[in-house]
């Protein structure tokens, strides 16, 4: 297609598309308008009215309707909100930007291996070996692996777990290296 033909491409798009809304707007008004009438004066609904014996058992229970409406708590605990996945968070400390999320009070992984390299860490954490980054079944993120502590972060609060102690998680009767049997 040659340049000096675009402007008439151009006008005769532009007057068959005007061409076609016209038509259609032609069309849409040549259609009488219906007027819906709306009546001002509607008709009262029929309510039935409760037999006496109905009325009279309203009435008995007419001095008890607060207590039932609003009881009031008898010995009640509070509601342990771990039930439902939340955890007991404690105020982090004041930061440039306000007070940021909050520190995961005790956690339930156990880290038993740490290792920082150059670039990259690597930790075991409940027995299973995890590179920087990668997420847990529970959906923290490891965000950083240090020589005996690693950082997690789930839902915008995180947690340094720090490295167990090997005395800590030996078991009955085991050998520690080099001891003969």
């Amino acid at each position: 297609m040659r340049r000096k033909y675009l402007p008439i491409y151009a006008i005769s798009l532009f007057l068959l598309a005007f061409g076609l809304a016209g038509f259609y707007g032609y069309r849409a008004l040549a259609n009488p308008i219906r007027v819906k009438w709306i009546s001002l004066v509607k008709s009262a609904p029929t309510v039935e009215v409760p037999d006496q014996q109905t009325l009279d058992e309203m009435t008995k229970l007419q001095s008890q309707m607060g207590r039932l409406l609003q009881p009031v708590p008898e010995k009640m605990e509070p509601v342990n909100l771990k039930l439902f996945g939340y955890e007991p968070v404690r105020q982090g400390d004041l930061r440039k930007g306000g007070i940021g999320a909050g520190l995961v009070e005790g956690s339930t992984h156990l880290v038993t291996m740490a290792f920082k390299g150059m670039t990259k860490g690597f930790c075991v954490i409940d027995g299973v070996f995890y590179p920087q980054g990668a997420s847990l079944p529970d959906g923290s993120i490891i965000r950083r692996v240090e020589r005996n502590r690693v950082l997690l972060v789930k839902r915008k609060r995180k947690a340094w777990i720090e490295m167990v102690k090997a005395g800590l998680i030996q078991e009955e009767g085991a050998r520690k290296t080099g001891e003969k049997e």
